[in-house]
Formats: structure tokens, C-alpha cells, sequence
């Protein structure tokens, strides 16, 4: 009999499928490659185009939202009866940020404010939810995570050789004043797939065949990654680079000590040299004061926007705006509808646009949420068993870090892939969780019934070099589902 998790049934093949083409594919409308016509971008509309525009069909809504909502009632239908705590808490988390925006709604057209522009503003706001559901259910067969893994990774060395053969063929290996290479979204993915093929190579210093084979993929990623130049995703990374010490089971933390401090070094000098010199316009969140307003003339696009955006807070404190209008225009913003219609309704900085439409309940949502999600991650990796459980803890906190930061300083919220990805490597971590939580237990259970002190054993899991063994009780515990 074949193993489902190797073997994965129709419903999670739906699942899988449609992550690779949509991180596969390109989003027309970020204008992918700049001024090249990329058949990947052509096809894209097919499937984030709006139905409306590219079927003829009355709906308001791209196939890849369709697909995605569909995906998830089936695993709500299936699954949502159930009572496990960690679903509960998952389904909590995930609701919080849709939940404070139909207050935001609610509140707005109680003002008088338009539906239809609300509805334009939030059109991607509920792909959070239904991605988290979605994840928490490859979570439930850890396996099938660890494929979503392996095509991302895959995805992203094409993506990087297709980049490359723009950036040196197309653009005669110059940029230019080009302000990226790929699109905004793209250095997420890369990230995550930098991050796996990392960890790959380190986790296989035994096996000198797939240290050069993943260290060769880290290095053609890096190149585009880097020329790419979106300073919100280097900022992210230096983030998770900061934060794994804190996610590492104890053991591994002691030995990794002295590689840890150097990789740390060096990466903060690079990252750090290439956001002081980035060339892309984006202020990282950066506010005007009141006096600095005096001289406009030097303030860019971003500052502008976020001082106004504050205004809006000033007037609203309480409840916000509300979705349906747009923000106040205390600084005129230089008028781009020529390439973005609501400029002046969906402002760049999602955090403070949470903050202005929606209030204090906005922001407490995002942070809830979030905090949730950390919290689940640095549990299973502190819990970590085996090298699958480690890499998908360290891909959460990766994905979660470069989520934050483009919400933080882009449009992150109103991204439909970014909220796919946080889904699948921060949601699928709930169950996982679960299921170690569950096997502690067992494995306490059956240690309490034998005789003497427990054996304690070190272990070398899923073939992880002697110098990041780590203890824990030997026990013959089953894996069980949640």
C-alpha cells in the first residue's frame, strides 16, 4: 500500500499544483522584467486577471481567488468540525486582520463611505485566511509541506535563470535606472528558496556532492536576488538571520555558537551595504514631521504618503477612516492614476493603511496574528526532532520575517502570493506543532510506565551531521495525526 503522505491524493495535488504556477507564473500588472514581454507574465493573466476582464464571466475576482477559495471550503467542509485546539487557534489568528477590516467596513459605510471602493481596497485581504486554512492542512501530512518546500526551490532556479538571461541578454548585463530586475514579490520568493537551499547544504557536509549541488543553486538564486534590489526583503532576511538562534533546539544552539556569530557578521555588513546603497526609491517607513514638512520639495513619494496617512490617524483615532474613501491629501501627492487609479485609497505602507482605515483594532490584528505565528514557529523548532521539522521551523520564520516587512513597507496585505506563502509555511506549522505537543506526551506516558530512569540517547535524524545532534528521550512512540 502506497504512503499518502508520499503519494499525495487529488485534493493536496490541487493544492500543490496551483502554488507552482502561481508562484510560476507572473502578475501582469507589477510590470514583471520592466520593459521586456515575458511569456510567463502573458500567461499570468489567465490566472490573476480579474474573471470579469479576460473570461467574460459577471465575477469580480481572479481564477486564482476562485481556485483558492475553493480549495479552502472543501477543507473547512471536511475538517472544520473538527475540535482540535490548534485549529481553533489558527482559525482565530487567521480571522483577526479580515475581522478588523469589516469593522473598518462597516464603520465606513455607516459614514457614508463607498462600498465599491472599499471592496476594491480589501480584494485580497481574505487570501490570509483562506491560505492559513489551506496550510494548516498540508501541515497536518508535514510531508506534503516539505513538497511545497522543494517547488519552491525548484520555481525559484528557474525563475532565477530566466532572470538572468534577461538581465544579461535583455539589458546587456546593465540596469540602468531599471528599479528592479524581476518585480517587488519576486525577492520573497527567493528568500524562502535562498533559506531551503541553505539550509540544505549546511544540514549535508557529509554528502559533498549535495553541499555543491545546493551551495551551486544558493549562489545562481543570490545573484538575482541581489539585483532584484528590493530593500523590504534584505531587511527581512537580516531579520531571520537575527532571530534563529531563538528557534534552534538547545543543543544545537550551544554548538552553533561561534558559526552563528561569524554568518551573523557577515551578513549584516552585506545586507546593511546594499540597503545604505540600494538605488530603490522606497523610504523604509519613514515618517515627516511637522517641521520637515515646511521643505516638501525634499521629501519623496513614500514620506509624503505616510505623514498624510498619520493625518488620517490624527483625524480618526478611535475607529479609523474606514474602508470606502480615501485618505486625506494634507501634502498633495504627485498624481500617478495614469498608472495607479487609487493611489490616494491603497497607499504602500499596508501597516499604516491597517492603522488609518481600520484603527487600533486593525493594528492589534496584524500584531495578534502575527505574534501567534511566531510563537507556533519558535515552538517547533526549539521541539524539533528530526531535520524536516527544523527546516520547515526555520522556512516559517523566514517567510513570516519577509512577510512582515513588506506589509510593514509595501503592499504585502494586497499581495495574493505573499499571503500564500505566510500561509503555508506559518499555518502549516499549527498541526505540526500539534503533533509534537501529542508525541511528548505519549512518549511521557510511556516512560512513566517503565521501570528505572529513562535512556536517553543522542540521535542523528534524517541524516544531520554528528555536530548538530541534539538529545531526546528514546521512546517508541508512534507518530499520530491531528
Amino acid at each position: 500500500m502506497h504512503d499518502a503522505r508520499e503519494n499525495p491524493s487529488m485534493l493536496p495535488r490541487a493544492i500543490l499544483i496551483l502554488l507552482g504556477a502561481a508562484l510560476f507564473l507572473d502578475i501582469p500588472a507589477s510590470r514583471a522584467y520592466n520593459e521586456h514581454s515575458a511569456w510567463t507574465a502573458q500567461l499570468g493573466k489567465l490566472l490573476f486577471h480579474g474573471i470579469h476582464e479576460i473570461y467574460g464571466l459577471p465575477l469580480s475576482f481572479t481564477l486564482f481567488e476562485v481556485i483558492s477559495y475553493a480549495l479552502a471550503g472543501l477543507i473547512t467542509i471536511r475538517w472544520g468540525v473538527q475540535r482540535s485546539r490548534f485549529w481553533l487557534i489558527l482559525a482565530l489568528s487567521a480571522c483577526l486582520v479580515p475581522l478588523a477590516c469589516a469593522l473598518g467596513t462597516l464603520t465606513g459605510v455607516l459614514r457614508g463611505n463607498t462600498l465599491a471602493l472599499a471592496f476594491s481596497q480589501l480584494h485580497f485581504v481574505p487570501m490570509i485566511p483562506v491560505w492559513m486554512i489551506i496550510g494548516y492542512y498540508l501541515g497536518m501530512q508535514p510531508a506534503l509541506l516539505q513538497k511545497a518546500a522543494r517547488i519552491l526551490f525548484w520555481v525559484c532556479i528557474w525563475r532565477s535563470v530566466y532572470a538572468l538571461y534577461v538581465f544579461l541578454i535583455v539589458y546587456d548585463g546593465r540596469m540602468g535606472a531599471r528599479e528592479y530586475l524581476i518585480d517587488h514579490a519576486s525577492s520573497s520568493f527567493l528568500a524562502l528558496a535562498l533559506a531551503y537551499a541553505g539550509f540544505q547544504a549546511f544540514t549535508q557536509r557529509g554528502n559533498h556532492g549535495k553541499l555543491l549541488a545546493y551551495a551551486g543553486a544558493f549562489g545562481l538564486m543570490l545573484w538575482p536576488y541581489i539585483l532584484n534590489d528590493r530593500r523590504t526583503s534584505f531587511v527581512g532576511l537580516m531579520a531571520a538571520l537575527v532571530l534563529v538562534p531563538f528557534i534552534l533546539p538547545r543543543g544545537m544552539r550551544l554548538r552553533l555558537r561561534s558559526t552563528f556569530r561569524w554568518a551573523l557578521l557577515a551578513a549584516v555588513f552585506l545586507i546593511s551595504y546594499k540597503v545604505v546603497y540600494s538605488k530603490a526609491p522606497a523610504n523604509l517607513g519613514a515618517t515627516s514631521s511637522g517641521s520637515s514638512v515646511i521643505g516638501v520639495e525634499n521629501l519623496d513619494y513614500r514620506q509624503i504618503e505616510n505623514y498624510n496617512l498619520m493625518i488620517g490617524v490624527i483625524e480618526r483615532p478611535l475607529l479609523g477612516l474606514g474602508f470606502g474613501t480615501r485618505f486625506p491629501q494634507a501634502v498633495p501627492l504627485p498624481d500617478i492614476s495614469f498608472s495607479f487609479e487609487l493611489f490616494d485609497a491603497i497607499p504602500h505602507n499596508t501597516l499604516l493603511y491597517l492603522w488609518t482605515f481600520a484603527g487600533p483594532f486593525g493594528i492589534a490584528g496584524l500584531m495578534t496574528a502575527s505574534c501567534f505565528m511566531m510563537l507556533v514557529i519558535t515552538r517547533v523548532g526549539q521541539l524539533a526532532r528530526t531535520k524536516r521539522e527544523l527546516l520547515l521551523a526555520f522556512l516559517g520564520l523566514v517567510g513570516v520575517t519577509q512577510w512582515g516587512m513588506y506589509v510593514s513597507f509595501d503592499m504585502g496585505l494586497l499581495e495574493s502570493r505573499s499571503s500564500m506563502l505566510v500561509g503555508v509555511f506559518a499555518g502549516g506549522l499549527f498541526p505540526v506543532y500539534g503533533r509534537i505537543l501529542l508525541e511528548q506526551s505519549y512518549a511521557k506516558y510511556q516512560e512513566s510506565l517503565r521501570p528505572g530512569p529513562a535512556a536517553v540517547q543522542s540521535e542523528q535524524p534524517f541524516g544531520l551531521s554528528p555536530s548538530l545532534q541534539w538529545q531526546r528521550p528514546q521512546t517508541g512512540a508512534a507518530r499520530t495525526h491531528i
